[in-house]
This record gives C-alpha cells, sequence and structure tokens, in this order.
C-alpha cells in the first residue's frame, strides 16, 4: 500500500498557487513547522511593492519528509507578479518549481483573479502543472494537471471575517494507478511518497476575529486523495500579534484527524518584517 504523505507537507506543495499580496506595502517573513510524524518545513517569503499598484513576490523553501532509514529534501521556489487593474479588481501571475532530483518535480503556473468591495471578495485561481515522475530506469513519467479554485470572503461588522475555498484537480493520466502494488515495480519509495500528496479536490473554511494588536482564526481543510480518495481533515488556529509597525508573530497550532492520537499535532511559528 502507497505509504501517505503527511498533510504538514501538503500544505507547502499547494500553498503557492494561493499567495498573494497582502497589502501595498513590502515585506519579508520566515516560517518553520514541524509534527509528530518527523515532517519539518522551512520558508522565506518576500513580497516587494514596485508602486500603489504593483507587487512582485517571491520565495523559496523546503520540506524534510522521513522515510524509513532515510529524510526526504524536497525543496520548492516560486515567484510572482500582482498588479490592480482597477480599485475593484485584481490580477496575479503566479510560478512554482518544487523538485527532489531524479525523483519527483512539478512546475504550476496560476493567475488568480479578484474583485473586491468593502464587505466581501470573490476570487477565481486557474492553474496548470506539469508533474515529472522518474521511473526505477531512469526515465520520466509526465503528468499535466488542471487545477480551478474559488475563494470568497465576507466581512461582518468591524472585526470578524468568514472566508472560504475550494479547488478542483484533473489529471491526463490515471494516478490512482500509483496506489497499486505493480507500481513499486517502476517507481522507487520516494517516487510513490510524494505522489500522495496529489489531490483531487480540496476544501477549508475559515473564521476570524482582527484587532488592532492581533487577530485569531480557526478553520478546517479538508482534501480527497487523487490517489486513493481517501479523506484527510485538518483544523487549526492561527493567532498574531503585532508587535509594532513592523513586526509581527504567527503561531499556528493544527491537529490532523485521520491519524493516531499519538501523530496529529502540527505546529509553526512566522516572522513578518514590513517596510
Amino acid at each position: 500500500m502507497l505509504k501517505k504523505i503527511s498533510l504538514s507537507v501538503m500544505f507547502y506543495f499547494f500553498m503557492v498557487l494561493t499567495a498573494e499580496a497582502a497589502s501595498n506595502s513590502s515585506s519579508i517573513s520566515l516560517d518553520v513547522g514541524s509534527d509528530e510524524q518527523g515532517n519539518k518545513n522551512t520558508a522565506v517569503a518576500v513580497e516587494i511593492a514596485l508602486n500603489s499598484a504593483r507587487q512582485i513576490m517571491f520565495g523559496l523553501g523546503g520540506n524534510k519528509v522521513p522515510a524509513g532509514v532515510e529524510t526526504i529534501n524536497n525543496n520548492f521556489l516560486y515567484f510572482g507578479l500582482s498588479k490592480k487593474l482597477s480599485e475593484d479588481w485584481k490580477v496575479t501571475g503566479m510560478i512554482e518549481y518544487s523538485d527532489l532530483k531524479d525523483q519527483f518535480s512539478m512546475v504550476s503556473v496560476s493567475i488568480p483573479v479578484r474583485f473586491t468591495q468593502d464587505t466581501y471578495f470573490l476570487e477565481a485561481i486557474p492553474a496548470i502543472r506539469t508533474i515529472d515522475l522518474s521511473t526505477s530506469n531512469n526515465k520520466k513519467l509526465v503528468v499535466s494537471s488542471t487545477i480551478l479554485g474559488l475563494k470568497a470572503g465576507w466581512y461582518i461588522g468591524k472585526y470578524f471575517r468568514l472566508i472560504g475555498s475550494a479547488y478542483s484537480y484533473s489529471y491526463s493520466r490515471d494516478v490512482s494507478k500509483l496506489a497499486t502494488y505493480q507500481s513499486t515495480r517502476y517507481f522507487n519509495e520516494n517516487t510513490l511518497l510524494l505522489s500522495s500528496g496529489l489531490l483531487k479536490r480540496s476544501y477549508n473554511m475559515e473564521t476570524g476575529l482582527g484587532f488592532d494588536s492581533f487577530s485569531i482564526s480557526a478553520g478546517k481543510n479538508r482534501s480527497i486523495s487523487a490517489i486513493d480518495n481517501s479523506n484527510s481533515d485538518y483544523i487549526y488556529t492561527v493567532f498574531d500579534y503585532y508587535l509594532s509597525d513592523s513586526w509581527s508573530l504567527s503561531l499556528l497550532y493544527g491537529e490532523y484527524l485521520n491519524t493516531p492520537a499519538d501523530e496529529n499535532n502540527y505546529t509553526s511559528v512566522s516572522v513578518s518584517y514590513s517596510f
């Protein structure tokens, strides 16, 4: 049976598709996370405001995934450009690359388009992806994928917010065959492990309260595997504290709902500086 990759790693695999400029200011942030299954994540993100309408984004990071007696080091990087077309419309172009040399690599391109009003926003996130899987005899199996995401948020009163999103993934090949016993004859264990993070659908719902010096959020994520059609549920709480006009600290605590009780926690810490 195909071993499934941790949700903490899946989070970093797919987070870049929805990355966006949060404001017209420039910032740099460092995020470090780990879970009780031994997975560790590190990411650095930079946003630079070119002017009031344009912003560039780039970042890099890595995932360390335990795989028996060894550790897989899977790295990623991304670049994006955001432009306000008007007071209501904004478009962002994103490209992401992640790679485990000679075993598994992905290139994703997305173009989120957002419409914003005073009390709500709507966003469509179309994307395409190319996935290279390396076989045991060093050949490449190429799988193309299309992704459609929809995201919406509502701001109720001065402090309360509610945000939801849904993503659908389709593939040019039947990736569920990677879960069969025969797949172990053609792919090594690391390729199959990273492939287990491929999704069929995903959903997220988050609610939060924002104040002048801090904010708190709580949410739930459900991911449906494209490999074996199983569900993975994840709940989390995020506390953001604004240390000053320039510095902020973010703490996340989450739990996987489909794992043993002694392997279900995930935590991360993020520090950001705005300039």
